[in-house]
């Protein structure tokens, strides 16, 4: 009977550690998620700000503000998520980001036009397909519903700066 016992408190315990593991993976995996969302979120704000501070093309312009409008959204959701799953979210931006944004802030001109797009296109590429694959993986369902109602947007970014960048090739001087 004791061995009976010891076995059910052994099994029991063994069972209660991996649960506590996996609790602890799925919050790791929300909280490097949602760090690395909050990141995007200010990046595009800081870059979405400086084109429509020094784009020469009205399009360009336009598209970084609507960024900025969309990423300052995004991130005041993303920091109620994080607020309410105990996150602590990282304030600024990465050197990574701060350096692509120092990059930018020395170009001018349509230099600096095509230059912004063409990140905003290879960003939104990678964080449409991060996002699609990191639903399908997370274990926090708000979360899980901010991903699938982002998605779209970042679409949306992904479309308006191909068509900006289209009309950057065929009307360069377009301003």
């Amino acid at each position: 009977m004791s061995r009976f016992l010891s076995l059910s408190l052994m099994i029991v315990g063994a069972v209660g550690v991996a649960s506590s593991a996996f609790a602890q993976t799925a919050k790791t995996d929300a909280q490097s998620f949602l760090e690395t969302a909050a990141e995007g979120q200010q990046i595009g704000i800081s870059l979405g700000q400086l084109a429509a501070q020094r784009a020469v093309n009205e399009r360009v312009k336009d598209f970084g503000q609507q960024m900025v409008e969309d990423h300052k959204k995004g991130s005041q959701q993303v920091e109620q998520l994080a607020m309410k799953g105990g996150v602590q979210l990282s304030p600024g931006l990465s050197e990574e980001h701060k350096q692509k944004v120092n990059n930018l802030s020395q170009l001018s001109g349509h230099a600096f036009d095509r230059a912004y797009i063409d990140y905003i296109l290879e960003d939104h590429e990678t964080t449409v397909d991060e996002f699609e694959r990191r639903v399908k993986t997370i274990q926090n369902e708000d979360i899980k519903q901010w991903i699938v109602s982002t998605i779209p947007t970042l679409q949306i970014h992904r479309e308006k700066a191909h068509q900006v960048k289209y009309s950057l090739q065929t009307n360069p001087g377009d301003e």
